[in-house]
């Protein structure tokens, strides 16, 4: 059994430079709370990782998206 498991979710493209690097430099600041919402109503935690996952919807709007990589612990691992 592994002490993570790995969840996925979508989300706008731009979010990547505040999500992974933590540089909201170029969103405003309704923007970075919309980003810090959507983090808080997931309850992962930061996301480790992204990858390129296209065009799609996200909130209702279109967006080029990716797809966000988040480590979960496995509680009957990790003590």
């Amino acid at each position: 059994m592994s002490r993570f498991t790995v969840e996925t979710e979508l989300a706008p493209s731009y979010w990547a430079p505040y999500l992974i690097n933590g540089d909201s430099s170029g969103m405003e600041d309704a923007e970075v709370a919309q980003c810090d919402a959507w983090i808080d109503r997931l309850g992962y935690g930061a996301p480790v990782d992204c990858k390129d996952w296209g065009f799609g919807h996200f909130e209702g709007l279109g967006h080029d998206l990716q797809e966000y990589s988040f480590l979960i612990p496995n509680k009957e691992m990790v003590k």
